[in-house]
């Protein structure tokens, strides 16, 4: 039974990091040691675009990181990222995923702008972070055909995002914010704000 647990707890995350290693070797690839996985995570990456993953950096099942275009995406160091999670960087976009984030399951960064989540933030399970939007004003022309309109999405350091919060184009949390479950928001914040609601507002500050 001791076997058992330790093949489940270290060994096999291991030897999934390693056989993932192997399998997307390539110059536009790093990933640091220590990297631990439950399963080998779908990365779709261009010849034009970089993914730099650091040490000490654990996916659960089914993560999903594509880089198209000229785009990068960054991890950090001691990262965190829940199953089913989806990281999409496009164009000349940038992601970074700076040092002990936890992103919790089912998440989507979808960055067709930069996407910045700073240092020891907390994201929590279906949470997205939308970098783009449609274009739709013209009512002649179908919504599919108008294009999109991009704007980045930046948290601060020490930041969290309650399940299901949706940030939308533009929005910049300052370092400490919180943001309770369910909240759209579509408006930027100081430090150290808690905000919620639809849209979200500001409902008070740490102290």
């Amino acid at each position: 039974m001791i076997g058992v647990q330790y093949f489940l707890r270290d060994f096999r995350p291991r030897f999934y990091g390693y056989l993932t290693k192997l399998i997307y070797a390539a110059k536009n690839v790093r990933i640091g040691p220590d990297f631990r996985c439950d399963s080998i995570p779908k990365i779709l990456i261009d010849k034009g675009a970089r993914l730099q993953i650091g040490t000490s950096v654990e996916l659960r099942r089914n993560v999903e990181i594509r880089v198209h275009g000229s785009s990068q995406t960054s991890i950090g160091s001691n990262v965190r990222i829940d199953r089913g999670v989806r990281i999409l960087s496009a164009n000349q976009s940038q992601i970074n995923i700076e040092d002990g984030v936890r992103i919790g399951l089912y998440s989507v960064l979808n960055g067709g702008d930069n996407i910045r989540i700073g240092a020891k933030s907390l994201v929590s399970g279906f949470v997205y972070l939308q970098t783009s939007m449609h274009g739709f004003k013209n009512k002649a022309v179908r919504v599919q055909e108008q294009g999109y309109n991009h704007a980045p999405v930046i948290l601060g350091e020490d930041c969290w995002l309650g399940t299901h919060v949706v940030v939308l184009p533009g929005v910049n949390l300052g370092k400490g914010s919180v943001v309770g479950s369910n909240a759209v928001v579509n408006k930027s914040a100081e430090a150290y704000k808690v905000l919620g609601g639809i849209p979200a507002k500001e409902l008070k500050e740490r102290t």
